[in-house]
């Protein structure tokens, strides 16, 4: 390689971060590859990195932070002759000023480019008081960040948002008292190379479905609903009431292709469980104390469809296993014992019994299941015989009910010596 020339000033190193554009052309049939590398000591660390194209050109754009050190490199192919280049760098700061464009009711759908078109300012009304949900949806994975700034702002760099987004996402926001105009919704494109990033934007009042309380859920019902992960339409709440501690089930149903995640809220909004898979199914079941709760549905990575939503409250219950009010029980060879299976609060279900033989070399190994039914009462009772000599164990397994939760009892033993 013979020479280079460099346009351009590095900008000003005490500014926090700032955008650096470098567009390189490289002379007659000169190949080689433009890389930027940050200094941290006595190492480097690639930062990005770009080929030159059938026409001699490479493009970059990269942040650069306040204060760090970056060397420039355009290296020469090893097959590739000689020859000369020049590289321009630039540090543009936003080309948009605040407050933007206005945002059409119905939102945009538009395009950003990291080196040609860079940033996009929009604006909107927003009242104080009143609830806003705000989606931007980048397409084919890429990411545009957006920020919020609050009316007044005369410049996006020096000025902080009140929202920030690095890739895009679903917000909401309440404006404060004396604090409602013309906000401005700056987007920037991410990016290390020219390529066209489509974006769509909505901005909406929040209505009782995306901020809370939603629809009531009642016990053993099924809602049905639908979200657009790609609109505005991205969240929907429910609640319920649990009236004493009880298991609580909530279950998710969607389609194959759906991204829903499933998150359980307490009164106070306090995140208590979450199933966020980004699935078609999810399923969370619970220990709740009495009172009131928000379950949410909301769709990621702007995927949507319709769903149903079930809930299940069941009392929670204990089940014994006991001959004669007792768990420990000696018996003769051939004594029957009467096993009685209590489930409190009572409930009527059904009841297996597993049944296992203590072997000295072996330790616990199976022997019998046998089912029973509960009465209203939520007992049920079994004649029972060990075959043989040595130690039993005894353990009920109760399945439930649509109102009782299942449960299961400690071991019975019972010891058979002559």
């Amino acid at each position: 390689m013979r020479s280079g020339r460099v346009d351009g000033l590095v900008p000003d190193q005490r500014c926090a971060e700032r955008r650096i554009i470098l567009r390189l052309h490289a002379d007659g049939d000169l190949d080689g590859v433009l890389a930027v590398y940050q200094v941290r000591r006595s190492q480097l660390f690639p930062v990005t990195c770009d080929a030159t194209d059938q026409n001699g050109r490479a493009e970059l754009v990269f942040d650069a932070t306040g204060g760090a050190n970056y060397l420039i490199l355009f290296g020469r192919l090893r097959d590739s002759v000689d020859g000369t280049f020049t590289l321009r760098v630039t540090a543009p700061g936003p080309s948009s000023k605040p407050p933007g464009t206005p945002l059409p009711a119905k939102g945009v759908r538009s395009t950003l480019n990291p080196l040609e078109r860079p940033d996009k300012a929009w604006s909107t009304v927003m009242r104080a008081g009143t609830t806003y949900k705000m989606n931007l949806v980048p397409r084919g994975g890429q990411c545009v960040a957006f920020s919020l700034f609050a009316p007044g702002t005369r410049d996006f760099r020096s000025t902080g948002p009140v929202i920030r987004r690095e890739c895009g996402g679903y917000s909401t926001y309440t404006p404060g008292p004396r604090l409602g105009g013309r906000y401005s919704i700056f987007l920037e494109a991410h990016g290390s190379r020219s390529v066209t990033l489509r974006y769509r934007l909505q901005v909406a009042p929040a209505g009782p479905d995306d901020i809370g309380p939603g629809r009531l859920l009642g016990n053993q019902q099924t809602r049905r609903g639908s979200l657009n992960g790609s609109r505005i339409n991205v969240v929907n709440f429910f609640h319920f009431d649990v009236a004493r501690h009880s298991d609580v089930t909530l279950r998710l149903r969607a389609g194959a292709r759906a991204q829903f995640d499933l998150v359980l809220l307490s009164e106070t909004g306090r995140f208590l469980d979450c199933e966020c898979g980004g699935s078609g199914r999810a399923y969370i079941r619970r220990g709740l104390s009495a009172g009131h709760y928000f379950a949410v549905v909301r769709a990621r990575n702007g995927s949507g469809g319709s769903y149903r939503l079930s809930l299940l409250i069941r009392e929670i219950t204990a089940t014994q296993t006991l001959v004669g009010g007792s768990r420990l029980v000696t018996l003769r060879p051939g004594q029957t014992a009467s096993v009685e299976v209590r489930v409190a609060p009572a409930a009527a279900g059904r009841v297996q019994i597993r049944i296992d033989r203590f072997l000295p070399l072996d330790g616990w190994v199976f022997s019998r299941l046998v089912s029973l039914q509960t009465g209203a009462v939520g007992v049920a009772q079994l004649s029972w015989r060990p075959p043989a000599l040595g130690r039993w164990r005894l353990q009920a397994f109760f399945r439930g009910t649509p109102t009782a939760s299942p449960s299961s009892s400690a071991y019975l033993i019972v010891t058979v010596r002559s």
